[in-house]
């Protein structure tokens, strides 16, 4: 039932305006720097419609999300746009606050439609709602959703480098859902680098705050971190430390039981791939084809177009044993999604 009203609210918002991607970003940039009358009902139907988008993103593909999220910050930019430029008015700081969190989802979701040019605009437009209203968790989210364009592209230490400018920017009253978030990622960004010591530094890190966190009370973009996504970064950053490899397995083994009972859709892509992996590096190459090629099905379902690099490396990885049947299966499904996206973004 929450699914079916989450894709009706998605489809209703797409509909309302037809706006252009490259338009939207620069009217809310302008809107926040520009000086009628705001309510307590409006700004606060704003702040949940924001909060379902954040939910939206585990369910519909990245065109339908964002079609929807321009509309949305459309109405967020004319609201704005009619406001003195007062530090003290509460309303207006909401209202940035909710063009913030909803300019970040938009980045990401034109960086997963790979328009990186647009996803660098909101993002930098969501930095400058950050610091418009001091918010520094908005600054943090918006670093920490941009290093995923160097990660895909196996630049790791630039995706580190803004992992640490997020890390940075977070203070001591800062969600403890963005911190366990952002610290889980540069443990993961350091293994990848060969940094174990900084690998481990930054996960006792992130356990620590994901230990005291609830993504329900959290903020909006917190709200995917669960105990399975959780886990997720822990495989990712274990499989590539020395004497890590065992707990990996364990921790794979129980989320993959879990994942079975409750699998969101994207979040599922993104966990199978990490496993996938894992199972690689010990040698499993049935099994990490198994995982994989669910994985890859999941990605092909939603349009998760952002992970695609991910698993077109597990198919370079598989590629010595093309000859049997489900590894040549799996670089056929490969083939096959990625001609899929190609058609899709002419």
């Amino acid at each position: 039932m929450k699914r079916r009203d989450m894709l009706s609210l998605a489809a209703s918002l797409g509909t309302t305006t037809a706006v252009a991607q490259t338009d939207v970003w620069e009217r809310l940039t302008y809107a926040l720097t520009k000086p009628t009358a705001l309510d307590e009902q409006t700004v606060r139907a704003l702040e949940n419609r924001s909060a379902g988008f954040h939910q939206l993103e585990e369910l519909i593909p990245a065109p339908a999300l964002f079609k929807g999220l321009t509309a949305h910050l459309r109405e967020l930019s004319t609201l704005l746009n009619g406001l003195y430029a007062d530090s003290k008015d509460e309303l207006r700081n909401r209202l940035i606050i909710v063009a913030g969190e909803s300019a970040v989802l938009a980045g990401w979701a034109a960086s997963d439609m790979g328009e990186t040019v647009t996803a660098r605009n909101f993002y930098s437009t969501a930095e400058r709602a950050a610091k418009e209203i001091d918010d520094p968790d908005i600054l943090a989210c918006a670093l920490a959703y941009r290093s995923y364009i160097p990660s895909t592209k196996r630049a790791h230490g630039r995706a580190r480098a803004l992992l640490k400018d997020a890390l940075e920017a977070l203070s001591n009253s800062s969600s403890a859902g963005t911190l366990s978030w952002v610290a889980a990622r540069h443990a993961e960004e350091s293994a990848a680098l060969g940094d174990a010591r900084q690998a481990l530094k930054s996960w006792v890190k992130a356990e620590e705050a994901f230990s005291v966190a609830d993504p329900d009370e959290d903020r909006v973009w917190t709200r995917f971190l669960d105990q399975n996504r959780f886990d997720s970064y822990r495989i990712a950053t274990y499989t590539k430390l020395p004497g890590k490899i065992n707990e990996a397995e364990t921790i794979a083994e129980a989320v993959l039981a879990r994942l079975a009972k409750d699998a969101d859709r994207k979040k599922a892509a993104i966990i199978l791939e990490d496993i996938a992996v894992a199972r690689l590096s010990q040698g499993a190459v049935g099994e990490a084809c198994r995982l994989a090629k669910t994985g890859l099905a999941i990605v092909r379902e939603t349009e998760f177009a952002m992970w695609l690099p991910r698993f077109e490396a597990i198919g370079q990885a598989l590629k010595p044993w093309q000859r049997q049947p489900q590894i040549r299966a799996y670089l056929e499904d490969l083939a096959t999604t990625k001609r899929q996206f190609t058609s899709t973004r002419r």
